[in-house]
């Protein structure tokens, strides 16, 4: 298993993220995410005068998503965190609550369209349990990113315990 210094939270984020038009990828090599904007994935390499128009920030970017576009497996695009595994997410957390009142706005709220809205609206009367229902889903996602990250091989390190190491 490689050991790198991946940033768990941010590979969390961008798999919540990844519904949005921009793509999120680890390089397995430093364990540092890229977020590439959908200009530069879309983008022809074989006319260098389109690079000219770009930002300099997104001119940065262009030896990865050139990197990407040939294949290379050096960035693993991070997968998404779909909208239906979000529900499940939420509906077993609604299974864990113990007030009958909140249970009862629960079950309401996850029933339909808007589900997510609702379910939202419900926990924001609750901020005990919103407290609880953000560490759960972050505990969720952790295991989620480590089970992804395991699958490729890497394993994260901390990197303040990186940095002791090399003292």
């Amino acid at each position: 298993m490689k050991k790198l210094p991946i940033d768990i939270g941010e590979i969390a984020s961008m798999m919540e993220m990844a519904d949005f038009e921009s793509n999120g990828y680890l390089d397995t090599q430093t364990g540092k995410t890229v977020l590439l904007p959908p200009e530069l994935v879309d983008l022809e390499f074989q006319d260098d005068d389109e690079l000219d128009d770009l930002p300099e920030w997104e001119k940065e970017l262009v030896p990865i998503a050139r990197a990407i576009e040939e294949g290379s497996e050096r960035y693993v695009l991070i997968p998404d965190f779909p909208s239906y595994e979000a529900y499940e997410l939420m509906a077993e957390f609604a299974e864990s609550l113990t007030d009958p009142q909140l249970c009862d706005r629960m079950a309401i709220a996850l029933d339909g369209k808007g589900a997510f809205r609702r379910f939202r609206g419900v926990l924001e009367r609750y901020p005990e349990e919103e407290k609880r229902w953000y560490a759960f889903k972050e505990a969720a996602m952790v295991e989620r990113v480590r089970q992804w990250l395991e699958e490729l091989g890497l394993e994260p390190v901390e990197k303040n315990a990186e940095s002791k190491n090399n003292k």
